[in-house]
């Protein structure tokens, strides 16, 4: 199905027992889940693109007798590439696995955080909702360019994230699944529950209380 714009991303993090993180302050809020909104006074801004490659790994042929006989399919390693306009900078540093030194500085960890991430669009035709899901993945943030204001404008320098999904058993080992809402057996909640296990913030089969 094509797709029509970034509706929105909702991520979290995932406990040690694989569970999401049900605490606004052990994790990024008290339902499990959290969606970065555009609502400034929760320090966002919207996500502007969320590109993702590497949903399939290209095939290998395999030779025989001076024919091709078979084709062995590799597994996909999914990335995406997430530029929002601003990410509320305690979330971003907590999914960045940073901790806060006391003094208001944030400081990289050699543990890796996991998060499950999901990536909502559009149906072109229905404008149903379709949903990239990743249920296990790690963020990291490569670079900042920081740039000068000039005489005419302000230059801004976006919030830019790379994820890397890894394998989830719910997923039967693969790293990630697409759900559509157009699907007469879509069910939010249960999908929700499969992204964020333990998540509190979708309760029933209505798409009205996923924001």
């Amino acid at each position: 199905m094509a797709t029509i714009g970034l509706w929105g991303i909702y991520t979290g993090i995932r406990g040690n027992d694989g569970n999401v993180v049900c605490d606004s302050k052990k994790g990024l809020s008290d339902e499990g889940v959290y969606f970065v909104s555009t609502d400034k006074n929760a320090g966002n801004l919207g996500s502007k693109t969320a590109n993702i490659t590497g949903l399939a790994a290209t095939p290998t042929k395999i030779d025989g007798n001076n024919q091709v006989v078979d084709v062995t399919n590799p597994p996909s390693s999914p990335s995406v590439a997430w530029t929002a306009n601003e990410i509320n900078y305690l979330v971003k540093q907590k999914i960045l696995g940073r901790e806060s030194n006391g003094k208001g500085g944030y400081v990289d960890t050699d543990d890796t955080v996991e998060c499950p991430l999901i990536i909502v669009s559009q149906s072109t035709i229905s404008r149903k909702k379709v949903f990239f899901c990743f249920g296990r993945g790690v963020f990291n943030e490569a670079s900042h360019n920081v740039q000068t204001n000039t005489s005419t404008a302000e230059t801004r320098d976006d919030d830019n994230l790379t994820y890397t999904a890894l394998t989830y058993d719910k997923f039967g080992g693969k790293p990630y699944a697409v759900f559509y809402e157009d699907d007469p057996q879509f069910d939010e909640k249960a999908m929700f529950d499969m992204v964020f296990p333990g998540q509190k913030m979708i309760k029933e089969n209505t798409v009205s209380q996923s924001v």
